[in-house]
Parts: C-alpha cells; sequence; structure tokens
C-alpha cells in the first residue's frame, strides 16, 4: 500500500490534508437536531422543516459544484464553496426567533458543502489515472472518515460548554482547508475548445443523460442506498435521547463505530471490489445496508444500533468506492463534474427529503414506522441494482449469441 500511495500526485496530499481538517469541524452536523429541538425548542416535525429547507442548499450546491468545476474553475469552485460554507456556519452561531434565519444559514452552510464535494471528486479525477483512482478515492473517504470519527467526539465535549463554540469551531477547520487548497492545489481543468469554435452544436442536458442512461440510472438508484443514511443522521440523536434515554456522548460512539470501520477496513474493501463488476458491487452494498438495518428493526435497543452502525457500514464502504469510479471512467472528461455532482445531489436530495418526511413520521405515526421505512429504501435500492446487473448480463448473452450467429453465417458462406 505505502507504494501506492507515493504514486499519488502531490497536490492530491494538500487536498486531502485539507478534506480532513474540515471534516474534523463537522461535529455541527450531528448535534444539529439535539440544537434546534433543545436549546431553541423547536418541535420534531419543525426542525425536520428547517434541516429539509436548509439541505435544499446542499442539493443546489451539489449541481452549481459540477456546473462550475466543468465549465469555470476546479480551484475556484473549492475556494468559493468553503467561503460560502464558513459564512453559513458563522451564521448559526447567532440567535434568531423564528426557525427561518436557521433554515437560511443552513442553506448557505450547505451551499458551500455540496458545491466542495464534486469539485474534489472531480479534481482527483483529473489528477489519476483508471489503474489508481479507486485507490486515491478511497484515501480521499478515508481521510474524510478520519476527520468524522473525531469531529462528533470533540462536538459533545464543545456542547457541553456551549453550542456556539460547534459552530465556531467547525468555520474555524472550514478556514485551514481554505488555506491548504489556496497554496497547494493548482487548477487541473483542461481547457476544451467550446462547441462554437468547433461547428460542433451545444448538447442539451436531457440528451447528455440520454446518452450516458446507465451512468444516470445509477446515479438516481443510489439514492434509495443514501436516504436511510440521511434518515439515521436525523434520527440518530433522537432515538439516544429520548427512546433510548441514553447520554447524548452515545452519539458521538455511534459516529466512531462507523468511522472507525472505515479507517479499518476501506483499503481492504478496495482490494475485493477492484475489478470485479460494478453494478454486482452496488448489489452487494444494498443488501449490506439492508441487514444492519434489519437490525435496528429487530432489536430496538442502543446495542442494536451499534451493531447496525457495524453492518451497513460496510455497505457504505463499497458504494462509496465504486460509486465515484464507476461514473468517472464511463463519461467524458468534459461531463465528469456534473455526473458525479448528480451522484452526489442524491445524498443531498435524500438530505432534504428524509427529515421533513421522517420528521412528520416520528411525530404523527410513532418511532417503529420510522425504522421500518429506512429498512424498505435500501431493499428497493439493492432490487433495483440487482436488475441493473441481470438486464447488463442478459444484453451482454444476447450481443455474443448474435456475433457468434454472424460469424456462424459468414462461414456458412
Amino acid at each position: 500500500m505505502i507504494s501506492r500511495l507515493t504514486k499519488l500526485p502531490a497536490p492530491l496530499w494538500f487536498l486531502f490534508a485539507g478534506t480532513t481538517i474540515t471534516r474534523l469541524g463537522s461535529f455541527v452536523f450531528p448535534f444539529l437536531t439535539i440544537y434546534l429541538s433543545e436549546a431553541r425548542s423547536f418541535s420534531a416535525d419543525r426542525v425536520g422543516l428547517i434541516l429539509s429547507v436548509g439541505s435544499l442548499g446542499l442539493l443546489s450546491g451539489n449541481l452549481l459544484g459540477g456546473w462550475l468545476a466543468d465549465g469555470w474553475s476546479r480551484k475556484r469552485t473549492l475556494l468559493l464553496a468553503l467561503l460560502l460554507n464558513a459564512a453559513g456556519f458563522f451564521g448559526l452561531s447567532g440567535h434568531f426567533e423564528s426557525g427561518v434565519g436557521y433554515a437560511a444559514f443552513l442553506f448557505l452552510g450547505y451551499l458551500g458543502s455540496g458545491m466542495y464535494t464534486p469539485a474534489a471528486n472531480t479534481v482527483v479525477a483529473d489528477l489519476t489515472s483508471s489503474e489508481i483512482r479507486p485507490f486515491a478515492y478511497t484515501v480521499n473517504y478515508v481521510c474524510i472518515n478520519l476527520g468524522m470519527a473525531l469531529g462528533p467526539l470533540m462536538g459533545g465535549l464543545l456542547a457541553g460548554f456551549s453550542y456556539r463554540l460547534i459552530f465556531l469551531g467547525d468555520v474555524a477547520t472550514t478556514l485551514v482547508c481554505l488555506v491548504l487548497i489556496l497554496l497547494g492545489v493548482a487548477e487541473t481543468r483542461r481547457r476544451v475548445a467550446s462547441p462554437v469554435a468547433n461547428n460542433s452544436p451545444r448538447v442539451p442536458i436531457l440528451e447528455t443523460l440520454r446518452r450516458h442512461r446507465l451512468v444516470t440510472a445509477f446515479c438516481l438508484v443510489s439514492f434509495f442506498l443514501i436516504a436511510p443514511l440521511m434518515g439515521l443522521e436525523y434520527c440518530v440523536p433522537l432515538l439516544v435521547k429520548t427512546v433510548y434515554d441514553a447520554e447524548l456522548t452515545w452519539v458521538g460512539v455511534v459516529y466512531t463505530i462507523n468511522a472507525a470501520c472505515i479507517l479499518s477496513f476501506s483499503f481492504l474493501i478496495e482490494r475485493l471490489v477492484r475489478r470485479r463488476n460494478d453494478l454486482m458491487m452496488m448489489t452487494l452494498a444494498g443488501l449490506l445496508w439492508t441487514a444492519g438495518l434489519l437490525l435496528l428493526n429487530l432489536g430496538h435497543s442502543l446495542v442494536a444500533l451499534l451493531a447496525c452502525t457495524a453492518v451497513w457500514t460496510f455497505g457504505e464502504m463499497v458504494a462509496s468506492i465504486v460509486g465515484p469510479t464507476f461514473i468517472s471512467r464511463r463519461v467524458a472528461p468534459e461531463y465528469k463534474g456534473r455526473f458525479l455532482a448528480l451522484n452526489d445531489a442524491m445524498r443531498s436530495l435524500a438530505g432534504v427529503v428524509a427529515p421533513i418526511a421522517l420528521g412528520w413520521v416520528w411525530e404523527h405515526q410513532g418511532v417503529p414506522l420510522v425504522l421500518l421505512i429506512v429498512l424498505i429504501l435500501p431493499m428497493i435500492g439493492t432490487v433495483c441494482y440487482g436488475g441493473m446487473l441481470f438486464l447488463g448480463s442478459f444484453r451482454s448473452s444476447r450481443e455474443g449469441e448474435r456475433g457468434s450467429r454472424n460469424v456462424a453465417e459468414a462461414h456458412g458462406r
């Protein structure tokens, strides 16, 4: 593994270091639900609405970040994203009488977060060959979770003093990341002649999606694997505090288990999925997600929550490595940012839908139905990826038969 690490370009190490540090400030996310419900006295469904409205920024940021990375600049998109993120979370440290102010600043902060991810993934794709790219995405994924392993535990300590500190800590880590990107990452976007200069028509977005329909379907189906994760981000603090009647430090423990599994096994997972069928691996990811959430539905306890986290994390690892690798391998360089953004947008869409939907269900129908919903979603994703795998195998088989028949007819002549 050391020899593969040394083959990574130097600018990636600045990107990875910045990503690790800014993710260290991610302690806002697991405590935002408790902050809004307890410190600001909003109801569960109002908290879900605030998080959903704010998360529209994440969805908008993903789409905007991919478009800017392809059409403007990878590096400038990263820097703009970090500035917006810092401004949004600094605003959240203030006090507002209604939820509108929190939703607005959360939108701004998430807008920056959403822009950062597709731009960073595109930089990784630009700087790596197809052979080393899955490994580079694995390193990036590990760096993200290295920060998130310590972030929630630090957030628990800071929240004990003041909720304001968790927002200011996020701002500080974001600005450190900005400095690292500014100093160490050069522009990687290749200049592509405009369609007008080439006398070729500009391809409409719907036509682009049609031409890459397998990649489009791949991205859209990922919603069903990501939605349970976004649902758990909303539910875990409430489960720990109000259902299991446990200390809030257990929220940090859940995130730490997730990150510890990722740090321990990601490189092993990368070796296991390398050169295997991507759709088969995504089907496996869905099965692991389903198995973990089945444990939570059957166990109804804090122990079941911890065991559930360990199991579904393996599905998350497989999907996080296979997803961007599959996309960057199958689309042209000038479209990489946009399709990587589409994949990230499914995560953001889930971040919009899950809190408001599950908040309403939690408030009006009860916890068991919430847990059942987050179990059914990855089952749907598993069936969809399995269907895509079957159809692909069937099409390949038919094409092989057709080719053999043509050869036989040619020899018959």
